[in-house]
């Protein structure tokens, strides 16, 4: 008799797990900005660029431009450099001296998804927005929805928000997908 009831017990116990619901879906974790700047580092090939015209229309440019970022820095680079060792002149160092490129730091607000960025022009006098926008890494591949400069750097006080997706590129902005060099 008392297996019987052990044998009961045990059946009932996994009668009612059988049933139970399903365990709640962890969100992922709230990325830091310094997950996301870790992510990009190294140096980026440009492999689609597009505009947003007139009625939607997303216009195609060609470009083999490179990206190196290093830090908090963001700098175009050539095949040149590359194949000099990677060095660029200037802020951050590097062994190729002379090459004039300009360089951006990068600010990132990963509070948002997508992540939220702005590449500031440095040097001169102040600092500028060069591109604000939206980025979203995915292992080897950046994709980056952005404008150029910021409503405050052309003297209109009304500035846009960033869109909160990749799905539809607003009139005046860039789609940029990048690839990370091996």
């Amino acid at each position: 008799m008392r297996t019987r009831w052990i044998a009961l017990a045990v059946m009932a116990l996994v009668g009612l797990t059988a049933f139970a619901p399903a365990p709640f879906i962890k969100t992922a974790r709230e990325r830091n900005p310094g997950d996301v700047l870790a992510a990009l580092q190294g140096t980026w090939s440009t492999v689609e660029k597009q505009r947003a015209g007139p009625n939607g229309r997303m216009m195609n440019y060609s470009t083999t431009q490179k990206i190196r970022i290093e830090n908090d820095t963001w700098r175009t680079v050539t095949a040149a450099e590359i194949r000099k060792g990677g060095g660029v002149g200037g802020p951050g160092g590097g062994k190729a001296k002379g090459f004039g490129r300009a360089s951006y730091k990068i600010e990132l607000t990963s509070s948002v998804r997508p992540t939220e960025f702005r590449l500031k022009r440095t040097g001169g006098l102040a600092e500028t927005d060069y591109m604000v926008g939206i980025l979203q890494v995915n292992g080897d591949t950046a994709k980056i929805l952005y404008r150029m400069g910021s409503a405050a750097a052309f003297g209109n006080q009304v500035e846009d928000a960033a869109p909160r997706s990749f799905d539809t590129v607003p009139e005046g902005w860039y789609l940029m997908t990048l690839k990370r060099d091996p």
